[in-house]
């Protein structure tokens, strides 16, 4: 008869070199995690509502004045909006804030040292120009939008792409 002793030594020593590794490898990919960038929050979309609640002009440019009734804060520079024309599906355009010094801006606060709008608050979107014959032409070839009709508009967050807000309002004369 045969009897076996078994030597269980060297196993615990394995097991030991294989946690160590283990633990190990887990540490560098945390630290690669976070040295990448990649825990870092996805940036989140804007959440307002923003509703035209009238116009304006200034000069000869047409203005549509929007209030921020319910969301978070937001920077106009992050904004883009869609404007169409309800009763003329030809008809629109997208307009956002250009970057730079000498960028045109299109989508403003009503206070010239901040750009933030707050709850409540309300800003105006320059959406064209507009003639004495009742005609608002937007910019590049947007086409334009006659007193009477429908303007429709959407804003996007620039830089999650999501839509914020949508409507329309009655394109009429300002009351200067």
């Amino acid at each position: 008869m045969r009897i076996r002793i078994m030597n269980d030594s060297a196993v615990s020593e394995v097991v030991g070199v294989m946690l160590l590794l283990s633990v190990t490898l887990v540490i560098a990919a945390v630290v690669a995690v976070y040295a990448t960038g990649s825990a870092s929050e996805p940036r989140q979309p804007i959440k307002a509502d923003l509703v035209a609640s009238g116009v304006a002009r200034d000069g000869n440019t047409y203005q549509v004045i929007f209030d921020h009734r319910s969301g978070e804060p937001f920077n106009v520079d992050q904004l883009a909006v869609g404007i169409a024309s309800r009763e003329n599906l030809t008809v629109h355009t997208l307009l956002r804030n250009e970057r730079g010094e000498s960028g045109e801006r299109c989508i403003e606060t009503f206070d010239p040292d901040s750009q933030m709008v707050l709850l409540g608050d309300r800003f105006k979107v320059s959406i064209g120009e507009c003639d004495k014959d009742g005609v608002v032409i937007l910019p590049g070839d947007g086409g334009s939008i006659k007193w009477g009709q429908h303007l429709t508009y959407r804003f996007v967050d620039s830089h999650a792409g999501c839509v914020i807000s949508s409507g329309e309002i009655l394109i009429r004369e300002p009351h200067e």
